[in-house]
């Protein structure tokens, strides 16, 4: 790694294979192959199956041209304000829709200044207030959103250091701002200091450095335009009744990398819904059309999707592979659960049914159409 494949994409980081080994590792392939020689006692076959997906996150311009996709430049923006209570105020152009973006960008802020992240609010989404934003999609929002807010902190902590300089007689090259406060040879003194100095008490320091204000606003791109790449591997044990076509997940593991985690109990539950996500894909959740065109699932009475009961409890490995083109090596996690569950599945079902030489390539694999795949292969398994 960095590895160009045929297409010409560029793998940024990571280990394949060693999300293969996790996943194989965690799920006993051995002990599931005992198992299936000895067979169920109640007639239920087991099946085992394995997929790997990787995904390209946080798009530049050339990818979308190269699809003849014409979208606006691929960077992002973010203002971030110093208050004169000395809290900050963040402002992105991309929204938030259950990705708890309101919890990691306050985070990468204090990565950067050391500020408390109670002491954070985040703006996103008005179009009317907030900086440039192409917006929320293809697992870019925390790449490029959170680039663009580190690299305001950073600008914002420099305006900092030139305003605590004045108040500790020092230079501003002398002045380190981290944990919250400003630091100077012998001496440091706080945000709200600072802020007060700028907002209240403008005489405090030169003219020149209070017109300059408590404000940054920060633009960030991948430094390669193709973005960063996650991927992972899940593998998944299911048990099939060959009398009727049912489908029950047994295990689920999920190894997966979307580079540096900023926040791990979000990533964790990204992937836990994504994959129940992908679940519904793999087994239930299907549009389907009768011969006049007109939708035979129009309500949730009709359109099934997984709930507690069919959705295990997933165990995840999680990797860290840090992408050398992002700020702080953060890749996207958008679709991280939500890919690989129905290739796994499916893998998993055929396996199951190989020694009837039945195979289903459609889905969902609603029961029917398991039932149906063995019938045309002769008969129950």
């Amino acid at each position: 790694m960095p590895y160009t494949n045929v297409m010409g994409k560029l793998f940024d980081s990571g280990d394949y294979p060693e999300s293969v080994r996790r996943a194989v590792a965690a799920i006993d392939v051995d002990a599931v192959r005992r198992r299936q020689a000895a067979g169920e006692a109640d007639g239920r076959r087991l099946g085992l199956g394995i997929a790997t997906y990787t995904e390209q996150t946080a798009h530049g311009t050339k990818v979308f041209a190269g699809a003849g996709i014409e979208v606006l430049p691929g960077h992002e923006q973010a203002r971030a304000r110093l208050a004169p209570d000395g809290s900050l105020e963040l402002e992105i152009g991309v929204q938030s829709h259950g990705q708890g973006m309101e919890t990691t960008m306050a985070q990468v802020a204090a990565e950067v200044l050391g500020i408390d992240n109670d002491l954070v609010r985040v703006r996103h989404g008005d179009t009317g207030e907030t900086p440039f934003s192409t917006g929320t999609y293809a697992s870019r929002s925390m790449v490029m959103a959170g680039g663009a807010v580190g690299r305001a902190c950073e600008m914002l902590a420099e305006r900092i250091a030139e305003v605590a300089g004045h108040l500790m007689q020092c230079s501003p090259e002398e002045v380190t701002v981290a944990d919250g406060v400003a630091r100077g040879p012998g001496a440091e003194t706080t945000f709200a200091a600072v802020a007060n100095a700028v907002y209240a008490r403008p005489d405090q320091v030169p003219e020149e450095v209070v017109a300059k204000g408590l404000e940054a606003l920060g633009t960030f791109k991948t430094t390669y335009d193709h973005g960063a790449f996650s991927y992972a591997t899940h593998a998944v044990t299911v048990s099939v009744d060959p009398e009727i076509g049912d489908v029950r997940i047994l295990d689920y593991v999920i190894a997966e990398d979307c580079g540096t985690r900023v926040n791990p109990m979000i990533v964790e539950g990204q992937t836990i819904g994504g994959a129940a996500q992908g679940i519904g894909t793999a087994l239930w959740e299907e549009v389907p059309f009768d011969a006049q065109g007109q939708p035979l699932a129009s309500t949730l009475a009709d359109y099934l999707v997984p709930g507690a009961t069919e959705v295990p409890n997933f165990r995840i490995e999680h990797m860290e592979s840090p992408s050398p083109f992002t700020a702080f090596g953060i890749k996207g996690i958008g679709e991280g659960g939500a890919i690989a569950p129905p290739a796994a599945i499916a893998n998993a079902i055929n396996d199951a049914l190989r020694e009837c030489g039945a195979e289903v390539l459609e889905t969902p694999m609603t029961p029917r159409r398991v039932w149906e795949a063995i019938r045309r292969a002769g008969g129950a398994a």
